[in-house]
C-alpha cells in the first residue's frame, strides 16, 4: 500500500462538511422560527453557505472528478442525520444559541482550512467568503447577546 500526499482538496473536507451541515440548519431555521428579524437573519446566512458550497464544489471538480464529491456529500448527509437526532432530543432549542455555536464551528474549520491551503486561488475564494461571514456572524452574536 502505497501512502499518498494530500492534495488541497483534503484539507477543505470539515470546512465542506461544516458548511454544508450549517446551510441546512439555517433553512430549517428559517421555516420553523417566526420572528421576522431572525428569518432575514437565517435566510441571509442560508444564502451565504450555499455560496460558499457551490464555489468549494467548482473547486473540487476541477482538483477531483465526481466520484470525490458524490462520497463527500454522503459524508455530509451523515452529519446531517446526526445534527438531526440532536435538534429532535433537544426539545426547545434556541436557534440563535445553536446558530452561534454552528458559526463558531463553522470559523474554526475555516481558519484551520486557511492554514493548510497554498493554492492561491482556493485561498482566496476561502478569504473572501471570511470576510463576508464575518459580517454575518457579528449580527448573528449581537442578535444572541441581546434578543435570545
Amino acid at each position: 500500500m502505497m501512502l499518498r500526499k494530500p492534495s488541497e482538496i483534503d484539507y477543505l473536507e470539515n470546512y465542506y462538511i461544516t458548511t454544508y451541515t450549517s446551510a441546512i440548519y439555517y433553512k430549517h431555521s428559517i421555516m420553523t422560527t417566526k420572528k421576522t428579524f431572525l428569518k432575514k437573519l437565517f435566510k441571509s446566512l442560508y444564502n451565504q453557505k450555499k455560496a460558499i458550497k457551490s464555489d468549494l464544489d467548482k473547486h473540487i471538480l476541477e482538483a477531483r472528478d465526481q466520484d470525490y464529491l458524490d462520497e463527500l456529500q454522503l459524508k455530509c448527509k451523515k452529519e446531517v442525520l446526526k445534527m438531526d437526532r440532536y435538534l429532535r432530543d433537544n426539545t426547545n432549542p434556541k436557534y440563535g444559541q445553536i446558530c452561534t455555536k454552528i458559526e463558531g464551528r463553522f470559523f474554526h474549520h475555516l481558519q484551520e482550512s486557511l492554514k493548510l491551503l497554498t493554492d492561491g486561488s482556493l485561498r482566496n475564494t476561502l478569504l473572501s467568503h471570511k470576510y463576508k461571514s464575518q459580517i454575518l456572524r457579528e449580527k448573528l452574536l449581537l442578535v444572541n447577546k441581546y434578543l435570545i
